[in-house]
């Protein structure tokens, strides 16, 4: 499987989850997340390797948020970094095969991406988003420019911020077929639901 495969990319921080965490992942796992990243807001190897374990189980690759060196050691599928993180070639070289992915909020972040040897991006924010605290989302001539700068160089896309199946339609005229999601599953009664609903919208 390759980052291209995948359409619904969860970003799971236990901490964040309305239900029991281990519960919710296995009910966003069921209604059709494909793609999971590890992204807890302190260490935590017992909960990374029951997440990986989670995941294995169901097939899903997992990812680490900003750990590339845990990525490593616990034989996750790949890492994740921003773009005050880890430098993107570093990362690269640390990983070998294991799949990068890097936060972009320009086409020209999504070219330097490229460069560094991702082998995908997340773009946005598309919309507000509590989660990192944003209070202004890019515009849909944004969202359409990172599509077409991230098409243009081979990398799948993953928008990201704010999405909710109310809002996803216009990112999708824009273009736009991968999100990453928390608190659309985290948050909601039915994580299967909310996960299978928006799946439906891709």
């Amino acid at each position: 499987m390759s980052p291209s495969a995948c359409r619904l990319y969860l970003l799971f921080t236990p901490a964040n989850c309305t239900g029991e965490p281990w519960a919710t992942l296995a009910q966003a796992l069921a209604g059709g997340v494909d793609l999971v990243q590890w992204r807890p807001t302190a260490p935590d190897l017992a909960g990374f390797q029951r997440c990986r374990d989670l995941c294995r189980r169901a097939g899903v690759p997992l990812v680490v948020n900003d750990d590339v060196m845990l990525a490593v050691r616990g034989r996750a599928d790949g890492a994740h970094i921003g773009q005050d993180d880890m430098p993107a070639d570093a990362a690269r070289k640390l990983l070998v095969h294991g799949w990068l992915g890097v936060s972009t909020h320009d086409p020209d972040q999504i070219a330097a991406a490229a460069a560094a040897g991702a082998d995908y991006v997340g773009f946005g924010p598309c919309h507000p988003t509590a989660t990192k605290g944003y209070t202004v989302g890019k515009t849909l001539a944004e969202v359409e420019a990172a599509v077409t700068a991230a098409a243009a160089r081979g990398l799948p896309l993953f928008a990201i911020g704010g999405i909710t199946a109310a809002n996803l339609l216009p990112l999708r005229l824009a273009g736009v077929d991968r999100i990453a999601v928390s608190s659309a599953i985290l948050q909601s009664p039915d994580p299967q639901a909310a996960a299978a609903a928006l799946r439906r919208l891709l």
